[in-house]
């Protein structure tokens, strides 16, 4: 598979600056394979319900929240903690 374009929203840029370092650790690692594999086996990537071409990607109790804009190109929007990210999507 084709290398994926990877756009990160200034409000996703924000929460990941926010997050632990060790957590911006495991986050930035979860990009960037997702960015190099696509949708792979080793992420944990769910499609979210009622929403087009959206996505999520667990990385502990953190979500990645993206969605496809273009064919190659993934908008991330919101990095969080699971209990508060869904709420406001």
């Amino acid at each position: 598979m084709p290398a994926t374009r990877i756009f990160i929203d200034k409000k996703a840029q924000k929460q990941l600056e926010e997050l632990p370092r060790h957590i911006q650790i495991k986050v930035s690692t979860a990009i960037d394979l997702l960015e190099k594999e696509g949708f792979s086996k080793k992420l944990d990537i769910n499609k979210l319900k009622g929403l087009p071409n959206h996505f999520r990607v667990r990385v502990g109790t953190y979500r990645i929240l993206f969605a496809f804009t273009y064919s190659d190109t993934i908008t991330i929007y919101a990095i969080r903690h699971r209990r508060s990210v869904y709420t406001k999507i």
